[in-house]
């Protein structure tokens, strides 16, 4: 309102300094001393440019404003949904979104909206100005002139639109690729498909680049027909009216000329929607955009930030009530596991059928089978990343069903802690990563957890011990010392049921057996899920299942109950399968 207003302000102001000025030279031609219409005109191109950069001042902080309350909203609506809901979107356009799309959304609603209006408003209240001081005619002549910019600028608006829709996707499209190339930019030069990447990579790019010039195109448009075409038809109109007028002796020169001073004024709030015509149609697109995710609703209504995040091993919260560091879980529910007719799928395929499995509590159950079966969709199911598609899901007495929303699920990522094959360590000190599970914990807190999973004695080791630095994804760390950081941050969470998957697919034989013994001290007093190929890591389960096409086919008892050996592996597990 307050960027409006001074806009609105701002023209009336220069319409009368135009007024002035025009009529200042009228007197000079007929050799009077135009003092009071020179002070007059000054003041008020004074009261102009202070009411401009007032205007633009109050835009830019209301945007940047806007820009900060936008993106938490967005995020914090993206959280609430839950993984399983928010992750329909790719990271790469989420990214986008909040970043380039909330500053053009804030752009086009603090920059544009209301310079916009105030264009379409200014002309009529000049000409009003006009008429009243100068002469009615002329101005009731323009204003018919006027009357066809909106019409024209919001008829190249529509035909434009799908252009500035075209550049959007594209940019969250490229977006989306880039982020998807840096994430498995390992995968992709062991697998050798780097160059298969980077061509299309470079086809994603000149797809972006021909849509911006496009919507470029279209912009470049709009401020011709503007300024080459209506700007020249408004001046000429002012200037047949002044000068018929001052024919007819109705007016004298320094009127006329105030007349076609006054056409500049009209022109002015035109350029200025032609100027932000490509922050309009940007803004309106990604406004589309952010509408969708943010009309985009969780069945049970929890739509908001709250409730414990799931303690694994990317940073987890401090559970209430934590009991402690012994390997035993805290106070509740058990960790009894229970999956009836449970099926599950990614997008329309469905990968698990109907599976029935229970897990008592402390009980350590192993999951194989082949590459592609669907372990991991199984683990992504147990740790509440993924809604069931039919039957129900309950882990440590919280059930998920294919209608859950997100309260419920993370309710069920509340009670498990995940030690994943690719162990996410940030920036940061040893201690630092360490805290994500429990950021109160003290530093006899953390040497305990060291201690459970097996590394204290080498981070004692270490010239800086719990202070030591380690860089993005466990630089400067073994594959197995990451992996046991992982390990210990899941003893901090202290959740009762323990899921790993592929523990030890990272590390050679003898950083194995190093982390099967961590394993087992961490394992003390939780339910345990292990889903590996490797036959080391399975030898503590009381349980073996297999998992093929889908379903649960057999289940074996493991080398700790003394009636079986763990399986080879035969049954061997891809990264990235599901």
């Amino acid at each position: 309102m307050a960027s409006f207003c001074l806009t609105v302000l701002a023209s009336l102001a220069q319409g009368w300094s135009l007024i002035s000025a025009g009529r200042a030279l009228g007197a000079l031609i007929d050799g009077t001393t135009p003092a009071a219409l020179l002070a007059s005109a000054l003041l008020s191109g004074t009261a102009s440019a202070l009411a401009a950069a007032g205007a633009r001042a109050v835009s830019l902080g209301s945007a940047a404003r806007e820009e900060a309350a936008l993106r938490r909203r967005v995020l914090a609506h993206l959280m609430g949904l839950g993984p399983a809901r928010a992750a329909r979107q790719r990271t790469g356009s989420t990214v986008s979104v909040l970043t380039d799309g909330a500053e053009r959304v804030a752009l086009y609603r603090q920059t544009f909206l209301a310079p916009t209006i105030a264009a379409g408003l200014a002309p009529a209240l000049v000409l009003a100005e006009l008429a009243i001081a100068v002469d009615p005619l002329p101005s009731t002549v323009l204003t018919l002139a006027v009357v066809g910019v909106p019409t024209l600028i919001i008829g190249f608006h529509r035909t434009l639109r799908s252009s500035s829709s075209g550049s959007r996707r594209s940019r969250a499209r490229l977006s989306a690729e880039y982020l998807d190339a840096i994430q498995g930019l390992t995968t992709l030069t062991l697998a050798r498909a780097a160059r298969r990447t980077h061509e299309r990579l470079c086809e994603a790019g000149e797809g972006n680049r021909r849509a911006v010039m496009r919507l470029l195109a279209g912009n470049q448009l709009v401020i011709l027909v503007t300024d080459s075409l209506f700007s020249l038809f408004l001046i000429s109109v002012a200037a047949v009216s002044a000068v018929a007028r001052l024919g007819s002796g109705a007016i004298g020169v320094g009127d006329a000329l105030a007349i076609v001073l006054t056409s500049f004024v009209l022109l002015e709030p035109l350029d200025h929607v032609g100027a932000f015509f490509y922050v309009g149609m940007g803004g309106q697109a990604n406004q589309r955009v952010i509408r969708r995710i943010l009309s985009s609703s969780d069945r049970s209504g929890a739509a908001a930030l709250g409730g414990p995040r799931q303690a694994d091993a990317t940073g987890a919260r401090e559970p209430a009530g934590q009991s402690g560091l012994s390997g035993a879980p805290g106070a509740g529910p058990s960790g009894a596991i229970r999956l009836r007719e449970a099926s599950a799928a990614w997008g329309r395929a469905e990968v698990l059928h109907g599976i029935d499995l229970e897990v008592a509590p402390g009980e350590h159950v192993a999951v194989v089978g082949p590459s592609g079966s669907g372990k991991s969709t199984l683990t992504a199911l147990l740790k509440g990343d993924l809604l069931p598609s039919g039957g129900a899901v309950e882990v440590d007495g919280e059930a998920l069903a294919p209608g859950s929303g997100a309260a419920e699920q993370e309710r069920v990522r509340a009670a498990s802690a995940l030690v994943a094959q690719s162990t996410w360590l940030f920036s940061g000190t040893i201690a630092s990563n360490l805290r994500l599970a429990a950021p109160s914990a003290g530093d006899d807190e953390l040497w305990e957890a060291l201690t459970i999973a097996n590394l204290a004695e080498e981070v004692r080791g270490m010239p800086q011990g719990l202070a030591t630095r380690v860089g993005e994804r466990g630089l400067g760390l073994s594959g197995g010392q990451a992996q046991r950081v992982s390990l210990a941050r899941a003893v901090l969470a202290d959740r009762p049921v323990l899921l790993l998957d592929e523990p030890t697919s990272q590390v050679d034989l003898a950083g194995e057996a190093v982390i099967i013994e961590a394993i087992e001290r961490v394992s003390k007093g939780r339910t345990v899920i292990t889903v590996s190929h490797r036959a080391g890591a399975l030898s503590g389960a009381d349980r073996v299942i297999t998992i093929e096409g889908g379903r649960l086919i057999a289940t074996e008892p493991g080398a700790r109950s003394g009636t079986g050996a763990a399986p080879e592996a035969g049954h061997g597990a891809g990264r990235g399968e599901r």
